[in-house]
């Protein structure tokens, strides 16, 4: 009996934690221009619950948020030209005649160079003590390198993303879970690269 009731309190632990992370994460992407800082937040809460099994949520959370603040709103803002830029040109490709067919191409291609490296930019913040050229370059390199989690980690953005369509209730808890999902993917790519410059 008692070892039932410590595995329902453990349970009831991990819900509440996923709970109260989605609720702080939410709150702090209200203002925007927060999103990217909060986010690494999340991912730096979430990599301590796989590393150390430690499910606690407030304190470490405004913790990372403090000490990640700078370099990851910095990155974010780029982030957002960037992408905007991409955005922009890519409305434009019909105005510029027979070059599209030329454009397309290129455009389509850094499209998805875009979507891999941000599969990886958090989790690989989270993980290593780098400036943001360094994260982009390096989650750009985990993304192609081990393809097949980056595609695992899209597939689990699309499923999350139907399951919010249908159920719009899953927001209470559906961000800190897909983060937790994506970074245990990454997870194991960052304890590969380990072994091997260890061995």
């Amino acid at each position: 009996m008692l070892r039932y009731d410590g595995k329902f309190f453990r349970i009831l632990e991990v819900v509440t934690a996923f709970f109260q992370l989605n609720v702080i994460w939410l709150l702090l992407c209200i203002p925007v221009i927060t999103i990217f800082p909060a986010t690494v937040a999340m991912y730096c809460v979430t990599r301590q619950w796989i590393l150390h099994k430690d499910f606690s949520v407030f304190r470490p959370f405004f913790q990372y948020f403090k000490e990640n603040f700078k370099q990851s709103f910095g990155l974010g803002i780029l982030w957002i030209v960037f992408c905007g830029l991409f955005a922009i040109d890519f409305m434009l490709l019909k105005n510029v005649g027979s070059f599209q067919y030329i454009l397309f191409p290129v455009l389509f291609l850094m499209g998805f160079l875009i979507l891999f490296t941000s599969i990886f930019i958090f989790p690989t913040i989270a993980n290593y003590n780098v400036n943001w050229i360094n994260a982009i370059k390096n989650s750009l390199f985990f993304s192609i390198r081990y393809l097949l989690t980056t595609l695992t980690a899209i597939l689990y953005i699309g499923l999350m993303a139907l399951i919010l369509f249908k159920w719009p209730i899953t927001f209470l808890f559906i961000f800190s879970l897909g983060s937790y999902s994506i970074y245990f993917l990454c997870h194991r790519v960052f304890t590969k690269i380990h072994l091997v410059k260890s061995s």
